[in-house]
């Protein structure tokens, strides 16, 4: 057995050292270092001539927020000097550190950008402030770099926004997408309608544990909160005054349960609900008809003002059209309109919100289901369903943010260990962040220029407070910065070795409670030569060590077994514990006939490796297929003797996912069926008992549901078929 040995040292370090490493995240486009430093004591002198006052105001309150340092205004002999560009890229600026520091820019925006990359270069020591020398040019590849964040699920402070704006900025994210509405909660005062947050603001009870975890239980705690508008405002001044636009989401049609609690009669039914406590998509949506449009409308006069950004999100999204197809209000504006189904109405719901924003000088921004029954001439579409929302809606000639569930859904899990905490499922890397491009290869250059950009997704069912947002957040959040900021891409082990020496520190220096998932080793399970397989323990990408056999496991001969494996993680880190299945398919070859999605293909070895994925869901665990049905075959090198068959697959209809249905199993000792099961399953685990064959060969055919049921979240589509281990025995 060899052995292991972290030395937590990245491999960049044998090619690069400190000095000639630009601290800078995202990282800029040019950074030239020459001998020597630039040295003065703890604080900085500027020359504000060519400032405006609230940038200089903004350079002292973030200067002394990130890095402790005081700033004066001193013209007659500054540290620092400012100089204006013109005909340079959007938002270019530069960084030349000599005998002093000259901070050319071409905008407010771009000299804020200069300050944070200078705050970034700085390091302090014994009372002295120094800075490499060094030549720094930069510019934005996207326009648009946000977060967003879901404060209706759970309720953020105004003092927890904040924070959570103070580090957008020193990575250079300019937008961030406020979701203050939604079933479980409304967050914003809208003083026509007091019920909205007198009522809508506040639920009696909450779901515990995971929304799949069945039977469901409770915590029935009233929960809630809201921001008033003066509290809005000042949310707004002061991300401004960090160059980041704040745009806010009031959800419509859909996820509108605490509206409607506070106000039923603008539903479908009248009928009082209350706010509604369990995550999902509910039936009872905005009504069609024009009482409630004009009441949206409403809450939209109130809600214009409080907020300069251009945009005003509308949400769009997982909209159940079950109340409009009975509801005889709904039926009459079809009529009215000539609309042929309820996707064209909600067409003319979001079309007469289009008419009504850009009346009042706003720009429409949705979710990619406004595309479905005709996009409004002016939306922008946000594409979160993957990249075709929004590659249909740039082929239309209409703008787009791409934020793919595969990259972009930062309450996903990111580290593969038991001890992340609880989150909705999915798995999206530190270093799949960082791969992501918000322009997918098979977008022509003219359709590409609609794609103003990017944002990372925060939704909070499963996040309850801010420590737990700032561990989902970061570091992936930088590593989305980067991807959206640098126009050449950086790799991996480059922005692991800058983040971890630089920015880990600052993290903790602000008591970030940051995510180390990316520092953790890996487990690797490969085929043993000689049947079963090989578990390795070896270093996270990017930092050097020797791998560890942790375990040999050989395939079951006769009777199945469990087999527990307990792994070191380093000091720390709790011992990982796995529990193995020894079965005679253990290891043993799969030939798929139906490829498993890019994005959820794990290896065919994920479904014999003796391991049973975990609930709720993680990505990283599972095979996931994009179709109907599933074909495959387990290959033995000589037959075997089968007794019973076990197949593992999921069902979490909130995420679209449904457990197979019926399946079609095969026997073959040389390639001729010669035994054969049909069956239905209505659990996630099939069993097969009393086969009594002996094969070479298993056939499996899973059958999916077909469609989603109407009544559940993304009904009429295909569902996505997952399946884990394949237990012979």
């Amino acid at each position: 057995m060899l052995k292991f040995r972290i030395t937590l040292l990245l491999s960049v370090f044998a090619l690069y050292s400190h000095s000639q490493t630009c601290p800078i995240l995202p990282t800029p486009a040019v950074y030239q270092t020459t001998n020597g430093q630039f040295v003065s004591s703890g604080n900085l002198l500027i020359d504000p001539s060519n400032l405006t006052p609230n940038l200089v105001d903004a350079f002292k309150s973030y200067a002394l927020w990130s890095k402790g340092i005081e700033v004066s205004p001193f013209v007659q002999n500054p540290m620092v000097q400012f100089k204006k560009l013109t005909n340079v890229k959007q938002d270019s600026y530069s960084i030349n550190i000599a005998e002093r520091i000259t901070i050319s820019y071409s905008s407010e925006a771009s000299c804020f950008y200069a300050w944070v990359s200078l705050l970034q270069l700085s390091s302090q020591q014994e009372g002295q402030l120094s800075f490499p020398k060094c030549f720094v040019k930069d510019y934005p590849k996207f326009q648009w770099r946000g977060l967003h964040l879901d404060v209706s699920r759970h309720f953020f402070t105004v003092a927890e926004v904040k924070r959570f704006i103070d580090l957008m900025a020193y990575y250079k994210f300019n937008t961030l997408h406020w979701h203050l509405t939604d079933d479980q909660g409304w967050r914003i005062e809208i003083k026509k309608y007091p019920l909205l947050t007198e009522v809508g603001a506040w639920r009696d009870s909450t779901v515990e544990n995971h929304y799949s975890t069945l039977p469901r239980t409770y915590n029935k705690t009233r929960y809630g909160g809201f921001y008033t508008q003066e509290e809005i405002k000042e949310v707004v001044a002061y991300a401004g005054a960090r160059f980041i636009e704040v745009v806010p989401e009031i959800e419509m049609p859909g996820h509108a349960r605490a509206a409607l609690a506070a106000y039923p009669q603008f539903s479908c039914s009248g009928q009082a609900q209350g706010v509604e406590g369990l995550w999902g998509i509910f039936d009872d949506i905005f009504c069609a008809k024009e009482e409630s449009i004009l009441f949206l409308q409403d809450v939209l006069k109130e809600v214009l003002p409080l907020f300069a950004s251009a945009y005003v999100h509308v949400g769009g999204d997982e909209a159940p059209k079950t109340r409009w197809e009975s509801c005889p209000k709904c039926q009459a504006v079809m009529r009215a309109n000539g609309l042929h189904d309820e996707h064209e109405l909600q067409s003319y719901f979001i079309g007469r919100m289009d008419a009504f924003l850009t009346q009042n000088g706003k720009k429409l921004i949705g979710w990619d289901e406004i595309l479905e029954g005709g996009l409004s001439p002016n939306a922008t579409v946000m594409s979160w369903r993957g990249y075709e929302g929004g590659k249909a809606a740039a082929a239309q000639g209409h703008y787009v943010v791409m934020c793919p569930g595969s990259h972009c859904y930062f309450d996903h899990y990111q580290g593969r260990g038991a001890e992340e905490p609880l989150a909705i499922g999915g798995f999206t890397s530190l270093e799949k962040v960082l791969s992501f491009n918000p322009i997918p290869p098979d977008m022509s250059t003219a359709e590409a220029a609609y794609v103003l950009g990017a944002q990372g997704n925060l939704w909070t069912e499963y996040i309850p407070d801010m420590a737990q947002l700032e561990y989902m957040a970061y570091p992936r959040a930088i590593a989305l910065s980067t991807a959206l900021w640098s126009e050449t891409p950086t790799s991996y082990e480059n922005f692991l070795s800058v983040l971890t020496n630089y920015h880990f520190s600052f993290l903790e220096t602000q008591k970030v409670n940051f995510s180390k998932s990316c520092l953790k080793p890996n487990l690797q399970t490969s085929r043993s030569e000689n049947g079963g397989i090989v578990i390795q323990k070896t270093a996270a990408k990017g930092i050097i060590a020797y791998p560890e056999i942790i375990a040999q496991i050989k395939t079951a001969k006769r009777k199945t077994k469990t087999v527990l494996i307990k792994v070191d993680q380093g000091p720390n880190l709790p011992t990982k514990e796995m529990n193995i299945i020894a079965h005679k398919a253990l290891g043993a070859k799969i030939k798929f006939s139906t490829k498993p999605s890019p994005k959820y293909d794990n290896g065919d070895l994920t479904i014999v490796d003796g391991q049973l994925a975990a609930r709720p869901w993680k990505g990283n665990e599972w095979l996931g297929f994009d179709s109907d049905s599933v074909s495959f075959d387990i290959e033995f090198d000589k037959p075997i003797k089968v007794k019973e068959l076990r197949i593992h697959t999921l069902h979490d209809p909130n995420s679209w996912i449904w457990a197979a249905q019926t399946y079609n199993i095969s026997f073959a000792k040389t390639g001729v069926g010669n035994g054969i099961a049909d069956g239905y399953s209505t659990v996630e685990t099939i069993v097969i008992e009393n086969i009594k064959d002996k094969t070479k060969t298993i056939h499996v055919v899973l059958y999916g549901v077909g469609r989603i049921p109407s009544g559940n979240p993304g009904a009429g589509n295909v569902p996505w078929l997952f399946i884990d281990e394949i237990e012979v025995r």
